[in-house]
């Protein structure tokens, strides 16, 4: 397991909860699958088509997606880094994708899908837990 967590929060702060839109959303594009847990928490297994919203193109068949859970929240915090400090940021609608090592370069075609979700315009980065 990974001390990297891959999030994807909107670019613009918002006050609108839409996480049961966004789950619907990336249910019906097989984003995410089957609900589990990951650290006690509600969580999501990868859906069978995840490996198409990132690059590089990983096969959906190797066992790299099923060590991965992806977990929407309401509300998450994230680190801002800065030249000589950091802050914490609160962010709404939050996907984070936990468990991974940092393999994937881009993902525009997820954030492009949470935009068409949510009509809200979305970033993503890597954090460390």
């Amino acid at each position: 397991m990974s001390d990297i967590i891959l999030k994807f929060w909107p670019k613009e702060e918002g006050n609108v909860l839409k996480v049961d839109l966004i789950k619907k959303g990336l249910a019906n594009s097989n984003f995410i699958g089957a609900e589990t847990e990951f650290w006690n928490k509600p969580a999501y297994k990868a859906g069978s088509e995840m490996n198409l919203f990132f690059e590089p193109r990983l096969k959906r068949e190797i066992g790299y997606f099923d060590d991965l859970a992806i977990t929407l929240s309401e509300k998450d915090y994230g680190v801002l880094e800065g030249e000589e400090d950091f802050d914490y940021i609160d962010r709404m609608n939050v996907v984070s994708i936990l468990g991974g090592d940092g393999t994937f370069e881009k993902w525009d075609d997820l954030t492009n899908k949470l935009k068409e979700i949510t009509g809200d315009e979305y970033q993503g980065g890597y954090e460390i837990l």
